[in-house]
């Protein structure tokens, strides 16, 4: 099952067109892991102390083996956004199929003891993730019949599902054009998606001395970097420490080999130090949600053209990148420069047409920031 998970994931991404899509897709699936690395540091500590190996799947943010939906800051996060009845019911609904997949033993063995083993079983669903993220990038939800949303929403989570409360962010961005997408979404992530699906296997010999030297090279980069464009500023603290924490158990490993668990740290790596382009995702549809017209406002983002419409997008990250999703202001007219230009636009907002659009009072065309996205 899991060398099937890695072919498809690799021919995935061979297809991928351009090399800006392949770095983009190789960059969501190294932050996914970038992103999942404190957590996932935080259980081992935690199971350790605590001597039960199961406090960090309610207590984190859904990174670990299993429906993610059982973390309760992300139960926390559906409720704020969804409301009390869907947060229940996907709490619920994850603790269902977790006890289901432990009865049959499709979780494999317990909570694994070493971050190397962690990563090593994440990585078919990072890289899945990934290829996933760009397939998305050219189809407009808004355009689908409703059997097709609901059938794009329900694969989008399958595969491409990032932690608990990543998905819900994702979640939130959909629903504001395709609501049942939206909805397919969150019956699938965090309850039956692949991370939950494919089963845990153990090795005896889960250190390797260089694989933990890679991880600590990546973490260092994007600690110093200050989330490098992969991960939430806020996390790169955390990934400081994980540097630390690497470092120390390729020290105590050092006479330790084993070549299978060299290659999450080898795409982080990479990730880390080719960088990461902005993500290229379809939309049209203006998502700053709490817009009101007569509001003055001044945007920059990267120009977009669908027709006669024009836009301009930037991204948000709660996460990571495998939470991305576009912030998008529509424009009453399209400016005189080249799609994909960086633009900063001042002006207000208008209701045309029963849509809100920026008058641009003036246009300023920029150089693409260090760091492309904004944060949640």
């Amino acid at each position: 099952m899991r060398i099937a998970l890695y072919a498809a994931a690799l021919l995935a991404l061979a297809a991928l067109s351009s090399p800006d899509t392949l770095r983009c897709a190789l960059a969501t699936s190294a932050s996914a892991l970038f992103e999942a690395a404190p957590f996932l540091l935080g259980g081992i500590v935690v199971a350790r102390l605590l001597r039960h190996p199961h406090a960090i799947t309610y207590l984190g943010c859904g990174c670990t083996a299993g429906p993610s939906a059982r973390s309760l800051p992300a139960a926390a996060a559906t409720w704020l956004l969804f409301g009390p009845l869907v947060a229940a019911a996907r709490f619920a609904a994850a603790l269902v199929v977790a006890r289901l997949l432990r009865h049959e033993g499709r979780l494999g063995c317990p909570h694994s003891s070493d971050l190397l083993g962690e990563f090593a079983a994440l990585l078919p669903s990072a890289l899945l993730a990934g290829a996933a993220t760009q397939f998305a990038a050219a189809i407009d939800p808004a355009k689908l019949s409703p059997l097709l949303g609901a059938a794009a929403g329900a694969l989008l989570g399958f595969t491409a599902a990032p932690c608990g409360l990543g998905a819900i962010a994702v979640a939130g961005a959909l629903r504001v054009q395709a609501p049942i997408a939206a909805a397919a979404f969150l019956c699938v992530a965090g309850i039956i998606d692949l991370r939950a699906l494919v089963p845990r296997t153990h090795s005896e010999n889960g250190h390797d001395a260089l694989a933990y030297i890679l991880l600590a090279g990546a973490f260092a980069i994007v600690a110093l970097r200050r989330g490098d464009a992969l991960v939430h500023p806020a996390i790169a603290p955390l990934l400081a420490a994980c540097a630390v924490a690497a470092l120390i158990s390729a020290i105590v490993h050092r006479r330790e080999q084993s070549a299978m668990r060299r290659y999450a740290p080898v795409l982080m790596l990479i990730g880390a130090v080719s960088g990461a382009p902005p993500p290229q995702y379809y939309a049209t549809e203006t998502t700053l949600t709490d817009l009101f017209a007569g509001e003055h406002l001044t945007f920059t983002g990267t120009l977009t053209r669908d027709g006669a419409e024009s836009a301009l997008v930037r991204y948000a990250i709660t996460c990571c990148r495998a939470d991305a999703a576009p912030v998008v202001v529509r424009l009453d007219r399209a400016p005189r420069y080249a799609t994909g230009s960086w633009l900063r636009v001042d002006g207000r907002i208008e209701s045309l047409g029963g849509d809100l659009r920026l008058i641009a009072g003036s246009t300023l065309r920029i150089a693409p920031p260090a760091d492309p996205f904004i944060y949640r």
